[in-house]
């Protein structure tokens, strides 16, 4: 079995609430429940179904809407979390809900499959490859994934009007307190083993602490730790756990920003 399958909770209402870890016997305050869907499967991998024409020339794919006349992605999702820390933007039932501001049923397949569709092109070297990850690894640049860059948008109605986010005022740095880099998404894509994607069956798509399954890494931060202080969610924000919101992949458009790197003194030689 996939090391990324694991038990789900258990699912009491259409869609409810979980408690996110199961060992814990006491109900969870209401800011640190999840959102769950109770007629969730756990996708194959393996299955992508057919296309469905929608209006404006739009296409669906299971769940996901491709957008070809604005290059977006549009993947449904609900709010699963409004205070802790958050290593993923987005996550299935099958993912670390726990660790995710948002959940879907999309699969993540279907949401490669539509970048794809629509000509975006991943970067297969944010990773060591699988066989050596115990080798020395040069971390890539900004230029190395300047052609895998996206941008994420979360959309929302409230009280009739239509609200959107770019996450800089829905997550913070608990160390730095500084917002998400909005420029720093990357198309990893995920991998397939065994015939399967691997970003479906580990249930994780959008990534801030980095994933090789995920279809989507944030490089801003990538080897230099500050993921291990952890991402936070800002409470004061209006969105509440289960409210419906849209996440919209598009293009990237900023120019790449190289990083200043520390200058390594030259010793002569004794």
């Amino acid at each position: 079995m996939n090391a990324c399958l694991r038990r789900l909770p258990a699912l009491s209402v259409l869609i409810g609430i979980s408690i996110a870890a199961a060992e814990d016997t006491d109900p969870l305050p209401p800011s640190q429940q999840e959102v769950v869907y109770a007629d969730f499967k756990i996708p194959d991998g393996k299955t992508v179904p057919p296309f469905q024409k929608l209006d404006a020339g739009r296409i669906g794919i299971g769940k996901v809407i491709v957008d070809p006349s604005h290059k977006q992605i549009i993947i449904p999702a609900l709010v699963n979390r409004k205070e802790g820390i958050i290593e993923y933007i987005l996550s299935l039932p099958n993912g670390k809900l726990h660790e995710a501001l948002l959940v879907t049923d999309a699969d993540p397949l279907h949401m490669s499959v539509g970048l794809q569709l629509l000509g975006f092109k991943d970067f297969g070297g944010f990773f060591p490859p699988l066989q050596e990850e115990d080798s020395f690894f040069t971390p890539p640049t900004p230029q190395d994934y300047a052609h895998a860059r996206v941008h994420l948008t979360l959309r929302w109605e409230r009280n009739g009007k239509q609200q959107q986010s770019d996450l800089t005022d829905l997550l913070v740095n608990a160390q730095s307190k500084e917002p998400l880099k909005t420029d720093q998404w990357v198309y990893t894509n995920s991998f397939f083993y065994r015939q399967a994607y691997q970003g479906s069956l580990c249930g994780n798509p959008i990534a801030i602490f980095a994933d090789r399954a995920a279809t989507i890494n944030y490089a801003g931060d990538f080897n230099d730790g500050d993921n291990e202080h952890g991402w936070i969610v800002r409470t004061e924000h209006p969105l509440q756990i289960g409210d419906a919101v849209e996440v919209v992949i598009s293009p990237e458009t900023s120019q790449p920003v190289t990083p200043s790197r520390p200058t390594i003194p030259v010793l002569p030689s004794p």
